[in-house]
């Protein structure tokens, strides 16, 4: 499967439209809980928020989370959802992550950061990962959940979505810890500096 572009002209139309990606599932949010622990007030930072599930439950697990995504229309339906007895909620933002200044998020450092199924779509790995180092807080946890290629069924149309054997090298190299589990077709990765 060609590689879509990450870029809002792509994005936006889709958000605009009423599409919503895959739900965050119980199984799913016990391991993200499992990995990263209570927040305690610390600071999360969940790239590509789409419509802010993830944010919410970085939020419920007691962390100050910041969501940030490119497409107005993804910002607009986090901020839609109403986050009940947890109070405020995350803060949720438009900012591409890619090409804007990571100075312009409210912290200067987050321990915890989340990439759910955002990491494929991005063109240049290595520059996003380099990225991520730079706002991650020494002893942080980098959470990726992404899809794996080929975990599909012969026939799909969607088999060639999830990141290459390639590209999960490049994903795990550099970090000194490395911990991984599997969901159905996902994969989620804990990564530490």
């Amino acid at each position: 499967m060609p590689n879509t572009p990450a870029t809002a002209d792509y994005w936006e139309p889709l958000w605009a439209g009423g599409r919503r990606y895959r739900e965050v599932t119980g199984a799913e949010a016990t391991l993200l809980a499992d990995h990263i622990g209570p927040g305690r007030g610390r600071p999360a930072l969940d790239i590509g928020t789409g419509d802010g599930a993830l944010a919410r439950r970085l939020h419920q697990l007691g962390y100050r989370t910041t969501g940030i995504d490119f497409a107005p229309s993804a910002v607009a339906a986090a901020r839609a959802t109403p986050l009940s007895g947890h109070g405020a909620g995350p803060v949720l933002r438009l900012m591409d992550f890619v090409t804007d200044d990571l100075s312009a998020l409210p912290d200067p450092a987050y321990a915890v950061v989340t990439c759910r199924l955002v990491y494929r779509w991005s063109e240049d790995k290595p520059a996003f990962l380099d990225r991520v180092r730079q706002v991650l807080a020494p002893g942080g946890t980098f959470w990726v959940v992404t899809e794996v290629a080929g975990r599909r069924e012969t026939g799909d149309p969607r088999q060639g979505l999830g990141i290459s054997p390639a590209e999960a090298e490049v994903l795990t190299a550099g970090w000194s810890v490395v911990r991984v589990a599997d969901l159905d077709v996902l994969r989620c990765y804990a990564l530490r500096p």
